[in-house]
């Protein structure tokens, strides 16, 4: 006697269950290579555990039967957060293979589920659409900014001594491995040197044995009045840019 698969199980509440497995299963390689994505967080809530979540309960409502309309729905919102995560991390030059399957799976999970329905079929493409669109907004989202009384607790006093002349001082505290401190010094530092020359100075730090430091890379920037802004996470750099220049008192 055979058994009978549950019912209202089909062919593509599998295919939804498997892709959730193949997102969750990205992100948690993506966690395990320390991938620097994972430590970005929107208001307060770290990334990777709150895609974890959702990939967990996509899977187990596809297993359990669920309406695959009601699966592809809940998929959107993380659609257009992966969306929007993948072209700021391709716009810093440093893309987490991790990351891009993750997004990739929850997309196609997404059209699996939809796609038959005419009314939903083009509802993870309007909001793939609209997260890359929202690209200048994920700066402000992913990236803390703080103006400073006095010196965070991973600093040093010897690290934001005052540069020669009145130079704005910018200090980047990273690890090795860092792949965003790589995307640092291979995209950013070329083009600050290019638009500021000598009036900004860039300091690298081992923050390997910092205390306190939650994010890397990190930034002191240092205004020539001896003020600091800390900025948690690399930006884009345009908005890097701003942030030195409005330090330093400067028109944008």
């Amino acid at each position: 006697m055979t058994e009978e698969a549950p019912r209202g199980l089909s062919g593509r509440h599998v295919a939804a269950a498997l892709l959730a497995c193949a997102a969750l299963a990205a992100a948690v390689a993506g966690r395990l290579l320390a991938c620097a994505g994972c430590d970005y967080a929107i208001a307060g809530v770290p990334l990777f555990a709150a895609g974890a979540v959702c990939y967990l309960a996509l899977g187990l409502l596809s297993l359990f039967g669920a309406s695959l309309r009601l699966v592809g729905a809940l998929s959107l919102p993380g659609v257009i957060v992966q969306a929007g995560l993948a072209r700021f991390l391709v716009a810093l030059g440093a893309p987490c293979p991790a990351c891009l399957a993750a997004a990739a799976s929850l997309f196609a999970l997404s059209i699996v589920c939809l796609w038959p329905d005419r009314r939903w079929r083009f509802a993870p493409g309007a909001v793939a659409i609209i997260g890359i669109a929202a690209l200048p907004l994920w700066s402000g989202l992913l990236v803390e900014t703080e103006r400073l009384a006095g010196l965070p607790e991973f600093a040093r006093a010897a690290d934001v001594r005052a540069p020669a002349g009145d130079a704005t001082l910018v200090v980047m505290y990273g690890r090795e491995g860092c792949s965003y401190c790589l995307a640092f010094e291979r995209e950013h530092e070329p083009r600050l040197a290019a638009e500021f020359g000598p009036a900004v100075v860039v300091r690298r730090i081992d923050a390997k044995e910092r205390r306190g430091l939650t994010r890397s890379p990190s930034f002191l920037i240092r205004s020539p009045d001896g003020s600091l802004l800390v900025v948690r996470g690399l930006p884009r750099y345009d908005d890097f840019a701003a942030r030195i220049r409005a330090a330093a008192g400067r028109n944008p």
